[in-house]
């Protein structure tokens, strides 16, 4: 007996657009070439305090002071699953498969504490020039806006799962900041940059 499981068909996907509410941290997966290095979110009470810490304690006048904690590491992801297939019978499955893939901005940001992002269109950023600030390699990662279709017979052997994912590559910039005005912190916060270097459709088979 064939068994057809699909989980979710989505072909089209959404373009890679900055938002205020940062696309990627709703992601599958996220993994890090280093085990060390961690996200925005996974930042704890003492993380902040070090790296607080690791600023020089003298006030500034005005503008920023900053501390990077992970500088442009690579990440390795998983969007979402899009589709799957399990053949638990005793003949294989041949499906065909149409993905339509369109992609603009690639670069996100998040922040934590009071510290702000810029809203509206497409090109999104930290305000009062925090990114001018930390010199970030990730400045200007865009692209334009590209349409790409492919098709696709796929095989799934009896005894076998076959997944359809949206995965890829990027490269990760995160820490803290303070800003101060006549000598008074008046914002603090983390900070963090996730480009998007490679994206692409990853199509595994595992044995059931």
């Amino acid at each position: 007996m064939k068994k057809l499981l699909i989980i979710a068909i989505l072909f089209t996907l959404s373009s890679f657009r900055t938002h205020v509410d940062a696309d990627y941290t709703t992601y599958q997966d996220i993994d890090f070439e280093f085990s060390t290095v961690k996200l925005l979110e996974n930042f704890n009470k003492h993380d902040f305090k070090r790296y607080y810490d690791y600023m020089s304690s003298k006030r500034r006048f005005w503008g920023w002071k900053t501390f990077i904690a992970f500088e442009n590491e690579k990440a390795y992801y998983t969007r979402e699953t899009l589709y799957v297939i399990e053949n638990d019978g005793y003949t294989e499955i041949v499906e065909k498969l149409k993905f339509t893939m369109q992609s603009s901005v690639k670069k996100q940001y998040s922040v934590s504490g009071n510290l702000g992002l810029k809203g509206g269109g497409e090109y999104n950023g930290f305000k009062l020039g925090l990114e001018q600030k930390i010199k970030a390699e990730t400045s200007l990662v865009t692209e334009d806006i590209t349409k790409e279709s492919v098709e696709i017979k796929i095989t799934v052997d009896p005894g076998t799962i076959m997944k359809v994912q949206i995965a890829g590559e990027a490269k990760v910039t995160n820490g803290v900041a303070k800003y101060y005005r006549f000598w008074r912190n008046v914002k603090k916060g983390g900070f963090e940059i996730f480009v998007i270097t490679t994206e692409y459709y990853s199509i595994t088979k595992e044995k059931l």
